[in-house]
């Protein structure tokens, strides 16, 4: 027996008085009440109705039953109203990963508009460039840098970012300035290590649509980003970075870039979110936010010197 159905159809009796008012509300027979609150009757093995053929009324086990069940049953209803509504509104906790850098220049300003936006939603950041698993971590959403082998996933692509080679320009007037990607060999090069991997970034330029690898050297090698713009900004090295970590500092001259005509475009940037039959409106609604805002972002959009 589906014992929450005849549990429903048991309360909608007991608050209506009768067979037939009951089944007009629940859109079947009154033949099909009567038969579910007898099943009910049979499988709790006891009755919950005095039947005249003038009147239908609780008995004191029935009375007893139905005030134990109307609470439960109340807020199963509830809860079922707020799920439904949810799909009209967007509500609930959203749980999104981002590489940390990225999130907080680029995702976190704005934040406000979207909350504004969507004031039911409540979201949560995990900002870290380990690049943890969404599904198994439980996100929503995820920022990544590189398309994803995850058939699992949905990717959406939210730009593609120049790789420019900086440094301070203190630095380039005492060691001088690349004419080639080959001189960097010469240079005190900063590596970034990526954090879940432990590989190197690879240093990749393009010449006349031909990719062009480049071995470098270096003293320091750092497994966050913002760290290694930080040590190229101080003057201790060479960076090869992202456009969009480094666009500020450019137009603020903390930063110098060289090799302009050797600009590689590898570094792509994509919002992903797991495969699923039917996606939270939250999440669809942060996604299509995102894509907008990002493609229309002026440090995003940027390509030096501008």
């Amino acid at each position: 027996m589906d014992t929450l159905k005849a549990l429903m159809v048991f309360m909608t009796t007991a608050e209506n008085g009768s067979f037939s008012d009951a089944a007009r509300k629940m859109g079947v027979s009154p033949a099909a009440v009567s038969q579910s609150i007898a099943r009910l009757e049979q499988e709790l093995e006891v009755r919950l109705f005095n039947r005249t053929t003038r009147q239908l009324t609780l008995t004191e086990d029935g009375r007893r039953f139905y005030a134990q069940c109307k609470g439960p049953v109340n807020n199963l209803d509830n809860a079922i109203s707020q799920l439904k509504a949810s799909r009209d509104e967007p509500a609930g906790h959203l749980r999104v990963s981002m590489p940390n850098s990225f999130g907080r220049r680029l995702i976190l300003p704005l934040m406000g508009e979207f909350c504004a936006l969507y004031p039911k939603i409540r979201v949560f950041f995990g900002l870290d460039d380990q690049f943890s698993d969404l599904i198994e971590d439980g996100y929503d959403a995820g920022i990544r840098f590189g398309m994803l082998p995850d058939s699992r996933m949905t990717a959406r692509n939210l730009a593609h970012i120049p790789l420019y080679v900086v440094a301070s320009p203190a630095y380039w007037d005492k060691y001088g300035r690349p004419s080639k990607p080959e001189d960097l060999s010469q240079h005190d090069c900063i590596n970034y290590q990526y954090p879940t991997s432990g590989r190197l970034a690879k240093w990749e330029f393009l010449c006349d649509g031909e990719r062009i690898p480049v071995d470098v050297t270096g003293t320091y090698t750092v497994n966050e980003v913002e760290a290694v713009a930080e040590l190229a900004r101080l003057g201790q090295g060479v960076a090869q970075l992202p456009g969009s970590e480094v666009i500020g500092m450019l137009r603020s001259g903390e930063l110098e870039a060289v090799l302009l005509d050797y600009v590689s475009e590898e570094r792509s940037i994509y919002l992903c979110f797991p495969n699923r039959e039917h996606t939270a409106p939250r999440t669809r609604v942060f996604v299509d936010f995102v894509v907008e805002r990002l493609g229309e972002h002026p440090d995003v959009l940027a390509r030096w010197p501008l």
